[in-house]
C-alpha cells in the first residue's frame, strides 16, 4: 500500500486527507516542487528547496526547516522502497478560516507523494496554447499551487493530439497568429538551436527558474556551446534545427513538432546537439546523485 506524508507522519494515501479549510484547497495558497530521485538521491533538492521557500516568503507562509522536509521526503521514499522515484512535495498555507485570510492560516500543510518514475516518453509534439504567460504576474518565480493556466494549456493539447503546450508571453497582436514570444510549456522550459547557438527565453520574459533548466544551462557552458537567454519570437523558432524541453521529471525532451509550422525537417530527433546535451545531464546528474548512471 502506498505510503504518503503528511503534516509530520507517513500513512496510506487513501487514508491521507487535508482540511476542507485548509486555505490551499480553497484558494491555492500554496508552492509545490517535483522532484527526481537517482538511486535513492533527489537530485539538487537544495535548489528545489531554495525555490519552493522562496516563494511561500513571498506568500508570507512560514516554511518548514530544510532539514524537516529533506527527513519526510527520505521517510516517503523508504516507505515506498523507492530509489527511482517521482517526488511531489506540497506545502500549503493550511488551514483558515474559510475566508480568504492568510493571516488567520497555520500551521503549514506538507505533504510529500513518491512514485515509480514515468517511461521516457517519445519526442513531444506541440502546440500554441490560447493561455498566456505574463512576467509581471505575481510570484512569477514561484511554483504555486495555483496552476490553472498550464492545466488549461495542457486540456488544450490533449484535445489537439498534442502532448504539451506553448504559452506565448504578452498581449495577442490580434493577427490570428497568436502574437508574442514563446516564453515556456505548460510543464517545462522551452530551449531551442539557432545557427549553432543555444536559445532560452530569458527569465524576466516570465518562464519558471527550472533547476533542470539550470543545469542544462550548466552542460552547455561546459561543452562550449553558446548560450543566449533572450525573448524567443515565432520566427526565431522557425528557423530552429532542435527544439527540446526541460522539466526534473523527463530531464531533456526532444521536440519533433510544433502545432504545424515547425517540425524537424527530416532531421533525426532528438538532433545532435540535444543528444550532447543530454549525455552530458546523465553525467552531472550520476556525479551529483552518485550512481552510475541517471536514467
Amino acid at each position: 500500500m502506498t505510503q504518503v506524508w503528511l503534516d509530520g507522519s507517513l500513512r496510506p494515501r487513501e487514508a491521507a486527507t487535508v482540511s476542507i479549510d485548509d486555505l490551499g484547497f480553497l484558494y491555492g495558497a500554496g508552492c509545490f516542487e517535483t522532484m527526481r530521485a537517482f538511486g535513492g538521491v533527489v537530485f539538487r533538492l537544495d535548489r528545489h528547496l531554495a525555490r519552493l521557500a522562496s516563494g511561500l516568503a513571498a506568500l508570507g507562509i512560514a516554511a518548514p526547516s530544510p532539514r524537516e522536509l529533506e527527513r519526510a521526503i527520505a521517510a516517503t521514499l523508504d516507505a515506498n522502497a523507492l530509489v527511482e522515484a517521482r517526488i511531489r512535495l506540497t506545502v500549503s498555507a493550511g488551514r483558515g478560516i474559510g475566508r480568504p485570510d492568510l493571516s488567520q492560516a497555520g500551521p503549514p500543510t506538507v505533504l510529500v507523494v513518491a512514485e515509480p518514475p514515468p517511461p521516457n516518453p517519445a519526442p513531444a509534439r506541440l502546440i500554441l496554447s490560447a493561455q498566456r504567460a505574463d512576467p509581471h504576474r505575481p510570484l512569477a518565480s514561484a511554483k504555486t499551487t495555483n496552476y490553472l493556466a498550464s492545466l488549461l494549456a495542457l486540456s488544450e493539447a490533449r484535445a489537439a493530439g498534442a502532448d504539451d503546450a506553448l504559452l506565448l508571453g504578452g498581449a495577442d497582436d490580434g493577427s490570428g497568429a497568436g502574437g508574442g514570444d514563446i516564453v515556456e510549456a505548460a510543464t517545462a522550459n522551452v530551449f531551442a538551436v539557432v545557427d549553432d547557438a543555444l536559445l532560452t527565453p530569458t527569465l524576466a520574459s516570465g518562464p519558471l527558474p527550472g533547476v533542470t533548466r539550470e543545469a542544462v544551462l550548466e552542460c552547455a557552458a561546459n561543452l562550449g556551446v553558446r548560450v543566449v537567454e533572450r525573448p524567443l519570437p515565432r520566427a526565431m523558432i522557425a528557423r530552429a534545427s532542435e527544439v527540446f524541453l526541460t522539466s526534473s521529471i523527463v530531464g531533456i525532451r526532444p521536440v519533433a513538432s510544433i502545432e504545424g509550422w515547425w517540425d524537424a525537417a527530416g532531421n533525426a530527433v532528438p538532433g545532435p546537439r540535444t543528444q550532447a546535451l543530454v549525455a552530458a545531464y546523465v553525467v552531472l546528474v550520476a556525479r551529483e546523485c552518485k550512481v552510475g548512471r541517471a536514467g
